[in-house]
Formats: C-alpha cells, structure tokens, sequence
C-alpha cells in the first residue's frame, strides 16, 4: 500500500508511526515547496538514513565544518568517487582520513539531522515508495522512531519562539554594540556568528556563510536576541513590505512576477515588470523585484555558458581583487580559484548552492576578474 500526501494534512509523526508499526521497507520522499526534496530510508519499520539534496546536510560539508578533513582532501575523495563508484564515506575510512567507528557516528548525526530539519516543514509533498531503496549501499542506523518522533516535536516547539522573533530567512539582522562590549567575552559559536552579523544580510545569507543547518543558526541568533546582542532590522530600520491588498493592481503584479520567476518564465517576468515600472515610480520595492529578475536571469544564463569541467584562473591582478566589494559568498569562490580546481570541484566543496555558485563564476567571467582554461 502506498502512501502520498501534504505535510500540511498528515504530520511528519502521523507518516512515521504508520510505517513504523507497518513495519514498512523502502524510501519516504519528501519535497518541499522550494523544490528541496529529502529522502528517508525504511527498513522493516526503523529508519536506516537519510539524505538531502541541500549541500549543507552533505557529508563532505560536515566534515568540512568539523575540521574532519580539508578542501583538498575532499575534491580528491570526490574525484575517486566519481572515478570509482564509492561511497564516500568508505573512501575516506580507506585512506585513513576517518576510523569506521568515527563514519558511522557521523553519518548518525548527518543523517538525524536531515530528520530534525524535516519537523519544522509545515507543507511539503510527500509518497513513500513500498519496498523500493537505492541501488547503491545504505548505512544501516537503525534509528529509534521514538526518540526522533520526541526530538523533533522539542525542535519544533523551540521554532516557535524562533519564529516569534525572526519571522523567515528573509529577515535582516542587526548587531547591537554597546552590548555587546559589556558581555565580553563570549562562547566562540556566538562569536563567529557576529562576525557576519552587520545590518545588511539576512538570516539566509548568514546561514550560507557558517555552514551551520537554518535551525541551528536560527537557535543561537535567538541567544543573542535575548541578551540584547543583536536586533532585527536594518541600520535604517527600513523593512521591505508588500501591500496586502487583494484588489491592489500593483500588488497583484508584483505578485504575477514572482509567480512567472517560480515557473521559469523570465521574458514574461520582465516584460510584466517593464509595464509596471511605467505605472508606478521608483520605489524600493520596484528596485527588489528588479534586482530579483536580473538575478534570475543571470542564473539562466550562468546555467548555460558556465562549463562544470572548466578550471577557472583569475584574470584581474590581486590587487584590484583585494580592492573589490566583494560579498562573503564571492570571496569564498575567489579564494578556491587556483588554477587547479575545476567548476565542479569548487561547487562541491562550497556551502552554497549550485545556482549561487555558478551566477557567481559567471559574474566574475564578465567583469573580467577570471577566465577559463
């Protein structure tokens, strides 16, 4: 018997405890409404694993995160993968980087994470293939329902009171200073946050930058909200709204835009947009959704012109590079051009997203700070 659905009418709990107590095998298939989709293996009722396709919940981003290992021991474990068809994991256990017992603690954690992140989805497709797994070979975890079911209903009540505070990944963050300095020193975690904490970026854009999971970044900027460190908004206090008008023309628009945008339509997307910039004046909205249309345009086309086994060199002398605005994400693909690593390779050790990365190279191809050999 199959089962489909929304998270919205049938709980994460509600799916878990069915195919637990139907002793179920195969693979539950989550995708949410951003087109981030995640996978939970069953096997005769208990969770062997599971696996993402966002690249902060990928092994290799874990290791990297917990100094298990370094950039270039990755693209090389990576590359044998690709070469040899094994697990990576496996690789690194047989070139002595990780002990068997270390991998499995690892791929334990990795693994309930990806779980945890999933009891703070309040809509999402979801079916469960019955009896069908991946061909390649699963880490059995034999994860406790019960204790996942429990831990995650504590997360989600904690993101509750995330929410209270910090609405989406949208919101801008705001250090407070003069606190600050009075609660000197702090735990190191927080100080690594603060430092990408500055008025300008958002809860989504300080995520990419730690490489920490959205609810564990959520969770701390919570502790520096409580004790006064930090606060929501920009230095000029200025939050960028939309009219929630039904009937409002203008609205309805801005609405269409990021409808065509979601669907891929971007000629239609930015013709709208011409039509509503002569009905309306320059506005910092008008200005968002411009700025959103040229990015998605740029992801089009970076898709198109950027090939993945090209070794990008940099172009621009370094010290006009040093010169340059350059945005957190921006410097770190900067820093891993060297003349060695390919496209690809560079993707696959970044925090970012392949999109990201790729409207980055081929911002920097235009500008003329790189080229490609």
């Amino acid at each position: 018997m199959s089962l489909t659905g929304n998270l919205s009418t049938m709980s994460l709990a509600e799916i878990f405890q069915w195919l637990n107590s139907g002793t179920k095998t195969g693979t539950l298939r989550l995708e949410s409404k951003t087109g981030l989709v995640k996978d939970v293996y069953f096997d005769q009722g208990t969770i062997n694993s599971a696996s993402s396709s966002d690249p902060r919940e990928l092994i290799g981003q874990y290791l990297l995160n917990c100094n298990k290992i370094n950039e270039q021991q990755l693209v090389d474990a990576l590359e044998r993968q690709r070469r040899d068809h094994v697990l990576l994991g496996k690789i690194l256990v047989q070139e002595g980087i990780l002990k068997n017992k270390e991998l499995s603690e690892i791929l334990c954690t990795i693994s309930e994470e990806i779980i945890y992140d999933l009891f703070l989805w309040k809509e999402g497709k979801f079916e469960f293939y019955d009896g069908k797994l991946p061909e390649r070979e699963l880490p059995n975890m034999n994860l406790d329902i019960t204790h996942i079911v429990l831990e995650g209903a504590r997360r989600e009540d904690e993101w509750l009171q995330i929410k209270d505070v910090f609405p989406d990944e949208a919101v801008v963050i705001r250090p407070n200073v003069e606190t600050i300095a009075e609660k000197l020193p702090i735990p190191a975690e927080l100080a690594m946050l603060l430092k990408c904490i500055d008025g300008n970026r958002s809860i989504l854009e300080i995520t990419r930058i730690v490489r920490l999971t959205k609810f564990n970044v959520c969770r701390l900027l919570l502790d520096l909200h409580e004790s006064g460190m930090i606060e929501v908004g920009d230095f000029e206090g200025q939050v960028f709204t939309l009219g929630n008008q039904s009937n409002d023309p203008v609205q309805k628009s801005f609405s269409e835009i990021e409808e065509l945008l979601a669907k891929g339509d971007i000629d239609s997307a930015e013709h709208t947009l011409k039509k509503l910039a002569l009905r309306m004046p320059e506005s910092d909205s008008l200005i968002k959704l411009k700025r959103l249309v040229e990015d998605k345009k740029l992801e089009t086309t970076a898709k198109r012109v950027i090939n993945p086994n090209a070794v990008p060199a940099l172009s621009m002398d370094v010290n006009k590079i040093t010169r340059l605005n350059l945005s957190p994400e921006e410097g770190f693909i900067i820093s891993r051009i060297n003349g060695v690593f390919d496209v690809k390779s560079i993707i696959k050790i970044s925090p970012f997203d392949e999109p990201l990365c790729l409207k980055i190279f081929k911002q920097f191809m235009d500008d003329g700070v790189i080229s490609f050999k």
